[in-house]
């Protein structure tokens, strides 16, 4: 049998929209299973706040998780946590600037144009460099937090349940 050239392009379509179909029917499971407390518990004691925001605490250098319950349904907040680097938007990426001195800064990139770089270091210090100070810079397409591995099914579904709960402020 010959395949029609559309085929193979409508194979790719249904095999994207089954995949989507898994991710949403799985989306209410991992909120169901998890215990908001013990979420917020492990947020608070694994290290997360060591670059991410909640509210008034943590720290400026990751994403802020404020409101990232409005932001993301629960299986982009699952696989945000088991697999960071699948998903790092612009406004998320790290920054490394290497200086005509060898000394090398790193930090998540607020702005480059045509004669600087602007980023927030990892001791929360806004810093800027003009690209004449520079040897070079690259702009990192992987995030800099780890595959979170040691965490069990459970403690993720925790998690998420935690983190579907912080929704943006109606004011």
């Amino acid at each position: 049998m010959r395949m029609k050239p559309e085929q193979p392009v409508k194979s790719v379509i249904c095999r994207a929209m089954l995949g989507c179909v898994v991710m949403l029917a799985a989306a209410p499971l991992f909120a169901q299973g998890g215990d908001t407390a013990k979420g917020k518990a492990l947020v608070e004691s694994s290290g997360c706040m060591n670059c991410h925001r909640i509210g008034e605490q943590g720290s400026h250098l990751g994403p802020n998780l404020t409101d990232i319950g409005t932001r993301r349904d629960a299986a982009r907040l699952a696989a945000s946590i088991t697999d960071p680097d699948a998903e790092v938007l612009p406004e998320n990426r790290f920054v490394n600037v290497i200086l005509k001195d060898g000394t090398s800064v790193r930090g998540r990139l607020l702005n480059h144009d045509a004669v600087s770089v602007q980023l927030i270091d990892s001791k929360e210090q806004l810093r800027s460099f003009q690209l004449s100070q520079m040897r070079n810079y690259t702009i990192l397409e992987k995030g800099l937090m780890p595959p979170q591995t040691k965490l069990s099914k459970q403690d993720v579904a925790d998690i998420v349940s935690y983190l579907l709960t912080l929704k943006a402020s109606e004011n």
